[in-house]
């Protein structure tokens, strides 16, 4: 295999990981002897793009389940649906992204998604909180291998 696609399919690799499990890809990463700043973009990246693709599809997905909930007659306000809203209120869109690095990319932003997807600024609040994680994370784990 050339060695390009396999640095290519490495970067890949370590981007999904980074949408999947967030907090744990860094120092994954650097074990794996990938140099801290490559761990910073991918990690970056991986949460970025998975973000960036997920947006349409959790508007999809929410709207999906409103109808198939009405169609049934369950309620709308369940106890779960309670309490998303008071961490919504009492924190805000940066709150649930600052909490977004320790709880992971996909819940972050399907919560953010839900209830600050009509602003602009949510995307770009999301990226670049995470990329403020990436890098405090990746620091840590560079530190510690050293």
């Amino acid at each position: 295999m050339d060695v390009n696609l396999i640095s290519i399919l490495e970067a890949l690799g370590w981007m999904a990981l980074s949408f999947v499990k967030f907090l744990v890809t860094p120092a994954t990463a650097i074990i794996a002897g990938v140099d801290p700043w490559s761990v910073f973009a991918y990690s970056t990246t991986g949460a970025a793009l998975g973000l960036s693709l997920m947006r349409p599809v959790s508007n999809a997905l929410f709207q999906w389940r409103t109808r198939r909930r009405k169609a049934k007659g369950k309620r709308t306000f369940t106890p779960g649906r309670r309490r998303l809203v008071k961490i919504k209120q009492r924190f805000g869109l940066l709150g649930i992204a600052v909490v977004g690095g320790v709880v992971g990319v996909p819940v972050a932003g399907l919560v953010a998604f839900k209830y600050f997807g009509h602003r602009k600024t949510t995307l770009p609040v999301l990226i670049l909180v995470f990329a403020l994680w990436s890098a405090l994370l990746t620091f840590v784990a560079a530190s510690a291998a050293h």
